[in-house]
């Protein structure tokens, strides 16, 4: 299976729960959660996670953003979400 991501997609959102104003940046975290709900029920996610985390390596400098959904993705790799109990 191909690295997966989510097409044109944006999500805004901000530390509080609400609704983000216009223009701010979505949150790692947020955006980790539409990526792994997008996922097909089947999907490998450690090797996605790895997959985005090596897109990520790509950008020099990585954004401060990128830098903490990566951290969040390398859990991912390191911790596969069947530890979390997902079959």
């Amino acid at each position: 299976m191909g690295s997966q991501r989510l097409p044109g997609v944006a999500l805004r959102g901000n530390m509080h729960g609400g609704p983000a104003e216009a223009g701010e940046e979505p949150q790692p975290e947020d955006i980790l959660m539409a990526w792994l709900l997008w996922l097909p029920h089947d999907a490998d996610v450690a090797k996605a996670a790895a997959d985005e985390v090596a897109r990520i390596d790509l950008r020099h400098p990585i954004p401060e953003g990128a830098a903490r959904l990566r951290e969040l993705l390398l859990q991912l790799v390191e911790r596969p979400l069947s530890n979390f109990g997902r079959a």
